[in-house]
């Protein structure tokens, strides 16, 4: 998650001055756990200044708890909170599709992708679409998912969909790689698309 440093510290000072205002929202996973549906932002500021706190008066979060038969709503909410405050990466949408259907919110994919991005184009949705096939192979494994670009998002998709064994290869690789930079991970990306690219012109031919 990038977030802009001004505005983290714009948050933390308000914190500071005046408590948290707004509570996050979180779904219960069982098992004394919590997923977080929206407020990763005030976690962090949160976080910060209890670091540098000598007292308990950040060391708690005011949260929502959202229901089950609530969920979507809370979700859409948070979809719809982050595209106008910071913009959501194709991959970014595409793990919320994932996740939402994972922790039942949604009973497919394809309804999560409809029920959380109803109102974009059907080109965007298809494209968010094929990011999902990079968050199912990939998650994880990527340490800097919001620097895939369009094409090479939408490249990867498609070599992942040819090649059924290419996830796991390319996941054992990445998490080996550990890279340190979003610049190191796009070159190990590349070659995979690269590879396939000439693959694809080889069996044409």
């Amino acid at each position: 998650v990038v977030v802009n440093d001004e505005d983290m510290q714009a948050l933390v000072a308000s914190i500071r001055a005046r408590g948290q205002q707004t509570p996050i929202e979180v779904v219960d996973l069982g098992g004394g756990r919590y997923g977080l549906i929206s407020g990763w932002r005030r976690c962090q500021a949160l976080a910060q200044l209890a670091a540098k706190s000598d007292g308990e008066e950040f060391d708690q979060v005011l949260a929502l708890l959202r229901k089950p038969n609530q969920s979507s709503d809370a979700y859409i909410a948070m979809v719809e909170e982050n595209e106008i405050r910071v913009g959501l990466s194709h991959y970014e949408r595409a793990r919320i599709v994932a996740k939402a259907t994972e922790n039942g919110v949604f009973t497919t994919k394809k309804d999560a992708l409809t029920g959380l991005f109803g109102s974009v184009s059907r080109a965007k949705k298809s494209k968010i679409s094929s990011f999902i096939t990079l968050v199912t192979a990939l998650d994880g494994a990527l340490r800097f998912p919001g620097a895939i670009g369009e094409r090479m998002g939408l490249q990867l998709a498609k070599a992942l969909k040819v090649n059924s064994k290419l996830g796991d290869s390319l996941h054992a690789e990445l998490t080996a790689l550990q890279a340190a930079d979003a610049g190191t991970e796009q070159v190990a990306l590349n070659a995979v698309v690269v590879h396939h690219a000439k693959a694809n012109s080889k069996a044409k031919s």
